[in-house]
């Protein structure tokens, strides 16, 4: 079989017969290996896509919370404003009544009549005086109010009254006082802020009936006594008792809902049936619920599970289809690859079988040819080390073009963070559009969020190149302006490692000096506390940045809870090129830059100290008069 004779044959034979078995069994593995894969990105896929979907339910009730906080505070502090601004006025029209004036009981009581018949007082405002000195209440300038409020001798005398001014906060009424000293009177106004507070829950509520997202989606509310707040599609059960509301299954499911909120007031996903807006086929849904604990309403917001069912089964028709295409593609390749390697085994065994005649007559040639290469083995050898030294000196001079490249990483250093969050905008764009989820206004969004990185970077490479120079022009600022530039560019990755971030400003000083460099400055401090949170794996990380001023001088701290800086390294931490750490992650440039920034050209001082959670950043700069 093995013969001179059969070469020709097994030549052609072995190499399909192996293609073939090979072929064989790679498909087969690749095949059960697609399949399996199939199955796990399938499973992957529902559970990313039902994550998303609880996101969105968390993400609208986590903004409509918000929303009726912010107007829930900024109603009380109209109402304070209201209060205080009624009394300031009655107290600036009595303190010109008196001025220049010897007063006793007849000039008081004629200055009090003075007041009622002028026009400085709103004959609806809620005004009422106290005469310390007598100790009763000598007038309510609107008594309709007096029986409301129950305003009497007893009430007041509870109170000191101090000549800047009080608020007194008795449950639905807010009550404003202040002294006045000539008269020895307290004056002052009420308001019931219930009444208020009931027109602003009305706007709100009209407000959040009006809210859509996704297909079927909107906003309701019950409060904790199961009693229907707000609902765009049960408009006639409003504010009725809503404890037997059942769906589908027969579930009580406000009852349901708010007892299991009560339960979990930050949040509870609860599974019912229910129907689809003008749709009279009830379908599973998956409702999200939240307690806003101030005026005890449980908002709650829902998905239906079919349509995410339907976006999942697209999703998988997809993934299926292209795993499909795949696998018919590489055994479309096989047999093609099958196919040629025949074809040139048959061409290959005519040519070696004319080679193999010369091959006999060749070999003895051969021989000689391989004394002559023994003999001078020992050449070949010598030229072959030379060789393997010139691959050496070219890998050195690799090796100080590397030692360059790392030079130009300092100014890498400046564009990671900025380069991680235009990624972050384009993963986020690119996956909304395999959902087909992307509208005008989110590419709009991202398109400005995008510039808005890519002229912050073209601004550092121009910072870091005049950095030098003495002709950089110095402006008049905000140095809180100058801190939420920086904020801004690490906001989305802060967020992306649950890092809290408080920033609290006490006294906002104007700055005479470089904003943009100074933004820079801010970004390193923030973005070294935050690499250190993540490197230590920091539970609960926090980074707290304080804006202030001491004398002549402005104050920036920012501190994080990451155990602080090695004591070994803590006089070193502002050298050039020190680095804690790994070098494809910093290059020890940051801090030295942060320094050089605020030390030589703004005339500040920047220092670091351990304090009992962390490391303590402090940047001192001198403030000047001017206009910003």
């Amino acid at each position: 079989m093995f013969s001179e004779k059969n070469i020709s044959k097994l030549i052609i034979l072995t190499p399909i017969i192996t293609v073939l078995l090979i072929a064989f069994f790679t498909i087969y593995f690749f095949i059960q290996n697609q399949y399996k894969y199939f199955e796990g990105e399938s499973i992957r896929e529902e559970s990313q896509y039902i994550s998303k979907q609880k996101n969105i339910l968390k993400k609208e009730i986590n903004s409509v919370l918000s929303y009726l906080d912010y107007h829930e505070k900024k109603a009380n502090q109209e109402v304070k404003n209201r209060v205080k601004n009624r009394v300031e006025i009655l107290y600036n029209q009595l303190s010109v009544l008196t001025k220049d004036k010897n007063l006793n009981s007849t000039k008081k009581n004629e200055i009090m009549n003075q007041l009622i018949d002028s026009k400085a007082i709103n004959r609806n405002d809620y005004f009422f005086a106290y005469d310390v000195q007598n100790d009763k209440l000598i007038q309510p300038f609107n008594k309709s109010i007096q029986k409301e409020f129950e305003l009497n001798d007893k009430f007041i005398k509870n109170y000191l009254y101090p000549d800047t001014g009080k608020y007194i906060d008795l449950k639905d009424k807010l009550i404003y006082i202040k002294h006045v000293p000539k008269l020895d009177w307290i004056i002052g106004s009420v308001e019931n802020s219930k009444e208020n507070l009931k027109q602003i829950k009305k706007d709100l509520i009209k407000y959040i009936e009006t809210i859509r997202y996704e297909n079927n989606g909107y906003i309701w509310i019950h409060d904790t006594k199961y009693h229907l707040i707000a609902h765009p599609f049960r408009q006639d059960s409003i504010g009725k008792y809503d404890i037997d509301l059942k769906d589908a299954s027969g579930d009580y499911i406000t009852k349901k809902f708010i007892d299991e909120t009560k339960k979990k007031p930050n949040g509870v996903f609860v599974e019912y049936n229910w129907q689809k807006p003008n749709h009279k086929k009830f379908s599973k849904k998956l409702g999200y619920f939240k307690l806003y604990e101030k005026w005890n309403w449980v908002v709650g917001a829902g998905l239906y599970m079919d349509d995410i069912e339907n976006s999942i089964l697209k999703n998988k028709q997809l993934l299926e289809k292209r795993v499909d295409k795949y696998i018919e593609t590489v055994v479309v390749i096989s047999f093609f690859v099958i196919f040629i390697i025949g074809i040139l085994s048959v061409f290959i065994s005519n040519r070696i079988n004319q080679a193999f005649n010369e091959y006999r007559k060749s070999v003895v040639k051969k021989e000689n040819e391989l004394q002559d290469l023994n003999k001078n083995l020992e050449l070949k050898v010598q030229k072959a080390i030379d060789d393997v030294k010139k691959k050496d000196r070219a890998m050195l001079h690799q090796s100080r073009l590397a030692r360059m490249g790392a030079m130009l990483s300092m100014i890498a250093h400046q564009w990671r963070q900025p380069l991680s969050e235009l990624s972050g905008v384009l993963m986020e764009l690119e996956t909304a559009s395999k959902f087909n989820k992307v509208d005008e206004k989110m590419i709009q969004d991202s398109v400005i969020e995008s510039n808005k990185l890519i002229e912050f970077m073209s601004n550092t490479i121009e910072d870091f190149r005049n950095f030098f120079k003495p002709d950089k022009k110095k402006v008049y600022f905000y140095l809180d302006d100058a801190c939420n530039e920086a904020l801004t560019l690490v906001d989305a990755s802060i967020k992306n490692f649950n890092i809290n971030l408080v920033k609290k400003v006490k006294c906002n000083s104007i700055i005479y000096g470089y904003e943009r460099e100074f933004a820079q400055v801010m970004l390193n401090l923030i973005s070294n506390a935050k690499d250190v949170l993540i490197q230590r794996d920091i539970k609960n990380p926090n980074i707290y940045i304080e804006v202030d001023a001491v004398g002549s001088n402005a104050i920036v701290k920012v501190l994080d809870n990451a155990g602080g800086v090695e004591d070994e390294y803590i006089d070193l931490i502002f050298e050039p090129y020190f680095t804690t750490k790994s070098s494809s992650k910093g290059t020890g440039l940051g801090l030295y830059m942060a320094k050089m920034i605020v030390e030589k050209n703004m005339e500040g001082e920047i220092s670091v100290e351990n304090s009992r959670k962390g490391a303590l950043f402090l940047v001192t700069l001198p403030f000047k008069s001017g206009k910003a």
